[in-house]
């Protein structure tokens, strides 16, 4: 336990090349996509790596509105960490709530013939299969926000720790999903406001 309002201990580490997450951490895939709205107007959204049907222009879209179901559930506690492939073109300063997060680094990502990524295959600029280019001097240390480049997957990694509140508090949680609710998003105002936002549920 560290002093009390001292950061905790960064998660990945640096080997001298590259930063490296824990041996085991989950990774989960997350995607930044340009959609278009009932009056065939752009907008932004978050998304996974699952399509998510058709949007209003009939192209498959893995954007996902901030109403659907919550894609990111954590057991409070875990560690995890996110690749997120900006498919826009765009940059977008992702924000979390709940979590402060490490950029563990970024890369060019591959792309399929139909032009969606292909998850979890990317080069670095010396073309190292999989290695990623370590996050900017100004990106050490802990994050609220971080910025996610068109074309490329920046990797981040957090731990899921709920708050510690005052007992007069009880254990307030969402009446939408029952869990404790948080939201991760972009901080272009006109994105989060179209819906470039998402649920994080953890229980």
């Amino acid at each position: 336990m560290g002093v009390p309002g001292q950061q905790p201990p960064l998660l990945a580490s640096f080997n001298g090349t590259q930063y490296v997450i824990p041996a085991g951490t989950t990774i989960k895939n997350k995607t930044l996509n340009e959609d278009f709205d009932e009056f065939g107007r752009l907008l932004q959204r978050g998304g996974t790596d699952q399509l998510n049907g058709n949007n209003n222009q009939g192209i498959p879209t893995f954007g996902r509105g901030y109403l659907e179901a919550a894609t990111e559930v954590v057991n409070a506690g875990e560690t995890q960490a996110w690749d997120f492939y900006n498919t826009t073109m765009d940059t977008h300063p992702w924000h979390f709530h709940l979590v402060n997060v490490q950029v563990v680094g970024r890369e060019i990502y591959a792309v399929k013939a139909d032009g969606t990524p292909d998850f979890g295959n990317f080069t670095d600029l010396n073309n190292t299969l999989g290695q990623l280019t370590p996050p900017d001097p100004n990106e050490l240390g802990w994050k609220e926000t971080v910025r996610m480049n068109p074309g490329e997957i920046t990797r981040v990694i957090m731990k899921f720790d709920l708050p510690v509140l005052p007992k007069s508090m009880g254990d307030p949680k969402s009446p939408r999903t029952g869990d404790h609710e948080y939201v991760h998003h972009c901080h272009i105002l006109e994105h989060e406001e179209h819906d470039m936002m998402r649920p994080l549920v953890v229980y």
